[in-house]
């Protein structure tokens, strides 16, 4: 049996490079597709419009923020009136400050940081709200990192290391609304 030659390995091992190469590739094309900052303020001011247009000046919320604790306050004149319960880290809520928080964090959508782990990764991190359809207030605010391959250097560690993993994380929980009931 002949043994290959050291041509032989060397084409095995560039065809691996391609593959692994074209595997990163196709990771960066299918998560390049960053969510425009501009429809996602137009969104949020949509979902201000209609509360406004249905606001209610006396109602309880009841909310997790984040996802391992309880809110529940009664608010009226989007001012906290009594606290029911509040297991978390911060002070009780109210509609605006709701979106006042999600106008915070998706305040700069454009910055590219180093993913963690390394910077063969890259991210933008902005913040992803699902408003309810009728009253227009956050249902829920969640975090969202998008990444992609930090192209400058990629072939050098992917020789050293690997393919890196830029798939994008799940998203964070930052608040999620349980109920929100009008009073009087």
């Amino acid at each position: 049996m002949r043994r290959p030659t050291l041509v032989w390995r060397r084409h095995v091992a560039l065809v691996a490079l391609m593959v692994a190469a074209m595997a990163i590739a196709a990771v960066g094309v299918v998560s390049a597709r960053i969510p425009d900052a501009a429809a996602r303020a137009a969104l949020l001011v949509q979902a201000q419009q209609r509360w406004a247009v249905r606001r209610l000046v006396h109602y309880r919320l009841v909310m997790q923020a984040p996802s391992w604790c309880r809110m529940d306050a009664e608010i009226e004149n989007e001012r906290v009136v009594r606290v029911y319960e509040n297991s978390c880290p911060g002070s009780a809520n109210t509609v605006t400050d709701l979106f006042d928080l999600a106008r915070r964090l998706d305040r700069n959508p454009d910055t590219i940081y180093c993913a963690a782990g390394g910077c063969e990764c890259l991210e933008q991190r902005f913040v992803y709200v699902e408003y309810d359809r009728d009253l227009g207030f956050p249902r829920a605010i969640r975090a969202r990192r998008q990444r992609t391959a930090n192209w400058d250097g990629l072939l050098s560690y992917v020789l050293a290391r690997g393919v890196p993993n830029c798939l994008p994380p799940r998203d964070t929980d930052v608040v999620r609304v349980l109920s929100l009931d009008p009073l009087s």
